[in-house]
């Protein structure tokens, strides 16, 4: 390679260096098996996928996701996206492999080391589902004393479920297992988050087969980042701006209409 030819290789690897340097980026975890709100539809690897502006991603989708990417790229940033199992993702906030988690509710020991966003992504309502046949009164957390109720891995069911004792709590990883062991009476209950275990029952038109107790609480759910991420603050405060700009733009109304109709 002659000098002349070298010099303009490495004035255009300084140039695409200074480009690349400039761009906005987020790094962002999630999970994929939260119907209607996040929804991993490949068996694909999604790891560090790249999404520009005015792009989307194949085998992922859910209200929040457009939401969320909507937002974002209304501001001009690229996300940088990984859709793992949610311990696995909050792990991946953790260890600083993310910048932003989300959907996140929150509680006592979240608020210790998360920053969260002013606008929400979605609201959760925290409910307890046993079988139709079941005749379990409901008189409250106390009434469940010595009763088996699963609950999803590393969900947030807020600060009441957790101060609650003399409940057994059994951890299921997806929420078809958690309904199987119901089925199978290997559980009494199964606590989960109204909207998304409903739309879950719905796609599989089981929806006759439990009813619902009373609510044990609820939460709106936010994007996070950790509280000694130096960069959290801003990209929190650039998804609520860019999610204000959606609901003057009216992107905000057609986007729920899309998920939930008028």
């Amino acid at each position: 390679m002659s000098f002349k030819i070298f010099i303009i290789a490495l004035i255009a690897l300084l140039i695409n260096s200074a480009v690349y340097a400039k761009k906005k980026v987020v790094r962002i975890a999630t999970l994929g098996d939260y119907a209607p709100f996040c929804i991993k539809t490949t068996k694909e690897n999604i790891s560090n996928h790249i999404i520009s502006p005015g792009h989307d991603i194949t085998g992922f989708k859910g209200y929040c996701w457009d939401v969320l990417r909507e937002s974002y790229h209304e501001m001009g940033y690229t996300i940088q996206l990984t859709v793992t199992p949610w311990a696995r993702a909050m792990v991946n906030l953790k260890s600083g492999r993310a910048d932003i988690l989300f959907p996140t509710g929150k509680n006592s020991e979240r608020l210790k080391i998360f920053n969260y966003s002013e606008e929400p992504t979605n609201e959760a309502n925290f409910i307890i589902y046993i079988k139709a046949d079941r005749n379990i009164e409901w008189k409250g957390l106390d009434g469940l004393k010595g009763l088996s109720i699963g609950v999803k891995r590393n969900f947030n069911y807020g600060d009441r479920w957790d101060e609650a004792i003399n409940i057994k709590k059994y951890n299921v990883t997806e929420i078809s297992q958690g309904f199987a062991m119901l089925n199978a009476n290997r559980i009494d209950g199964f606590l989960g988050y109204e909207y998304n275990w409903d739309y879950y029952l719905k796609q599989k038109k089981m929806n006759d087969l439990y009813k619902k107790l009373a609510s044990v609480g609820s939460t709106a759910e936010y994007l996070v980042t950790l509280k000694n991420n130096p960069n959290g603050q801003a990209l929190l405060k650039a998804f609520d701006i860019g999610k204000r700009r959606l609901i003057e733009k009216g992107k905000f109304t057609k986007i729920k209409n899309r998920w939930f109709g008028k």
